[in-house]
């Protein structure tokens, strides 16, 4: 074998032995981003979203709109989003207003951003370890004088063998 051909051989080795050093299949990328809606008797949720990574975690940009209402005036609203971890139900992201006269029939979220939330051993958790995501929003009905409650479910854990999520 000619010295070129030795070479040339050497470089392709190494370009596999790069290449497929990165391909070990044994480390998994948990980035998850999931777009949410959901409603409930009274609202619509709409493009809710949350963002998942070992990084960080994001929720938000969403908006919720009061079905068959151009306009509703109150005097407080509130939203809570909720995320079941393992378990253990944690509000992730809130926002509330309260005055008098607010008109609250359509309201977007915002967003909020964190550091990951940490499982049991330190890690990041992973979407597996979700078991819901839902809303909680609350205002007062100024017709009924009285505080009214409702929840929107975003998110539910699968319990089918197989799914896009594992």
């Amino acid at each position: 074998m000619s010295r070129k051909n030795k070479i040339v051989l050497s470089l392709i080795f190494s370009v596999l032995v790069i290449l497929l050093s990165g391909c070990s299949g044994s480390e998994k990328l948990n980035h998850y981003y999931l777009l949410l809606a959901g409603e409930s008797q009274t609202w619509n949720l709409s493009d809710y979203e949350v963002v998942l990574t070992p990084e960080d975690f994001k929720a938000g940009y969403g908006t919720l709109q009061m079905k068959n209402s151009n306009e509703y005036i109150s005097d407080s609203f509130r939203f809570e989003t909720h995320v079941v971890i393992n378990g253990e139900d944690i509000i992730v992201h809130s926002s509330s207003f309260t005055g008098p006269e607010i008109d609250i029939a359509e309201e977007t979220t915002g967003a909020m951003e964190s550091g990951p939330y940490l499982d049991e051993n330190g890690s990041p958790i992973t979407l597996n370890e979700i078991s819901n995501i839902y809303m909680m929003v609350e205002w007062w009905d100024v017709d009924k004088r009285e505080s009214m409650n409702e929840r929107i479910d975003l998110f539910t854990k699968s319990t089918k063998e197989q799914t896009f999520f594992n």
